[in-house]
Formats: C-alpha cells, sequence, structure tokens
C-alpha cells in the first residue's frame, strides 16, 4: 500500500512539474526574427546581379523558365536560380539601422542582387557570430553567410547545363554514319547492326535517349564557332529541329548548339554514351562470362 501511494506521490509532483515548465515557457517572450523581404518566390520575375569582382548580368523568367538576358540571351541554369531564389525566405534576429553604412561593408557593398526592385546588399561579416549584414530597404540586418554563397558572380556560373529544355523531347537522331529514329514508343536503328554483333534492346535505346535528355555539362560557356561536318539532327517531338555541332570528341566531349550559341563540355566517357549507342553493360558482362 505504501509503494502504490509513493508512486502515486511521484506522478503527482511529475505533473506539477511540466505544468509549471510550461506555464513558465508560455510567459517568455517569443524570440523576434526579422524577415528581408515580403515578395514570393514564384512571383519574381527579374534577378539583377552586380559584384565588385564581375560585370553583373541579369535573369529573367519567360513563362515558366528562367533565361539570361544580359550580357548575352541564353538559357539559365534552373536549379541554380532557385538557389538564388532562396534570399527571399531569409529571416534575421537582428534588425539595424541603415545609418554609417562603411562600419558594415555596405558603402559601397561588395555584392548587390536585385529581386522585382528589392535590392539586397552584401557586406562584411560580424567576428562574433561570422554572420553577414545585409542590407535592404531601410535597415541593416544580419544573415548566415550562406545567401551570398548562393549568389553566383559571373554570368557563366548561371547558364543551362542541360542540352535539351524541359519541354524538348527527342524523338529522332541523324549522325554521319546512323540515325535513330523513335515512332509509336518504339526506337529503331538505321542501318541495324549486323546480326553477328551484339544487338540493342529498345531498353538500352530508351537508356542512350535519356542520356542525350538528362545529360548535365561539366562547363557550359557561350559558342561562337562555325558548324563543322560532324553533326547531330535532332528531331523534336513539337516538330521542332536541332542540330548540335560535335567540336571535339576527345579527350572530353564538347557539343555546341548554334540556336542557342552555347557550348557544353563533358568527360570523355560522355562521348561513347552520346554517340555511340552500345548495350548495357549487364548484357555485355552476360555474354562474355
Amino acid at each position: 500500500m505504501k509503494l502504490g501511494w509513493l508512486v502515486n506521490a511521484l506522478l503527482l509532483i511529475g505533473v506539477i512539474g511540466l505544468g509549471v515548465y510550461a506555464w513558465n515557457k508560455a510567459g517568455q517572450p517569443k524570440e523576434v526574427s526579422y524577415k528581408l523581404s515580403n515578395l514570393a518566390i514564384a512571383s519574381v520575375k527579374k534577378i539583377d546581379v552586380v559584384s565588385r569582382a564581375t560585370a553583373g548580368y541579369t535573369l529573367e523568367k519567360r513563362g515558366e523558365t528562367w533565361f539570361l538576358s544580359a550580357p548575352i540571351e541564353a538559357r539559365a541554369d534552373q536549379t541554380q536560380v532557385h538557389r538564388l531564389l532562396d534570399l527571399l525566405s531569409a529571416a534575421s534576429k537582428e534588425k539595424l539601422a541603415a545609418t554609417d553604412l562603411k562600419r558594415f561593408d555596405l558603402d559601397p557593398p561588395a555584392l548587390k542582387v536585385s529581386m522585382d526592385g528589392q535590392t539586397f546588399s552584401f557586406g562584411g561579416t560580424n567576428p562574433l557570430t561570422q554572420d553577414q549584414y545585409v542590407g535592404t530597404g531601410d535597415a541593416v540586418y544580419l544573415v548566415s553567410a550562406y545567401y551570398a554563397s548562393l549568389v553566383p558572380r559571373a554570368s557563366d556560373r548561371v547558364l543551362t547545363h542541360s542540352l535539351f529544355n524541359d519541354n524538348e523531347k527527342a524523338i529522332s537522331f541523324k549522325f554521319q554514319g546512323f540515325s535513330a529514329v523513335q515512332k509509336d514508343g518504339k526506337w529503331t536503328l538505321s542501318p541495324q547492326p549486323s546480326p553477328d554483333k551484339e544487338q540493342l534492346s529498345q531498353d538500352d535505346l530508351n537508356r542512350w535517349a535519356d542520356d542525350w535528355h538528362y545529360a548535365s555539362s561539366l562547363v557550359t560557356q557561350p559558342w561562337g564557332g562555325k558548324p563543322t561536318s560532324d553533326l547531330v539532327e535532332v528531331k523534336l517531338a513539337d516538330g521542332k529541329a536541332i542540330t548540335f555541332v560535335v567540336v571535339r570528341r576527345e579527350p572530353e566531349l564538347i557539343l555546341a548548339r548554334p540556336d542557342e550559341k552555347l557550348q557544353f563540355q563533358f568527360s570523355g566517357e560522355m562521348t561513347r554514351r552520346l554517340l555511340n549507342p552500345a548495350p548495357s553493360k549487364d548484357k555485355e558482362g552476360a555474354g562474355t562470362s
């Protein structure tokens, strides 16, 4: 009986303790947090970036796709732009008056990002917290230096790494020695591989077409060269035709897209994967075992 009373007493003490903790916490003031912007990410249509070290660039949203509009016209890396837009979600525990900007290294700032008219100026870092001073509107905020790391300083860092737009679906490839055409969901090679060679399955061909669609370049740069005879002619599902120039095959593969004035550099392995459809490695291994 005494043990039961002891257990009940301990439970009562525990309940009272939790109640006191909850009451004290509810009575404490909430931690202040200041949002740097009220702009909605989905509504932003234009971004300007200027830094001390580079000439800067401009991004514009057309439909649902972001493009570089200055200093050149080109498709932008959509993932990179969305990371840049994360700046709009930044919040700070510190809000200071935008006076004597030199003490924040904001006169002039090292980097400026403008989104639909709201400008964010990046200055120095606080020596104690290592957070960065960012000025916008009539205030200066301390935010994580992570946000500055999301901003590419040069325009070539925001160029797309994809050979195709998201809405471009290839249904035909024509190379110097062969072609591949998709009809009713099935790929056909012309000419057909000789019977003594390893035959390509539809899975092999679908995998090869996906390699083209999802290929991501190591480096993308503006291209101002001249087309050569080494071409890949591509037809899209919407009837549009695209030509890729094979600028170089070794030691790295470089493909240029003249209609967009861009060139894409890939590893040497991509020469085989993109320019020469081959059976899957599993099939090759099975044939030699």
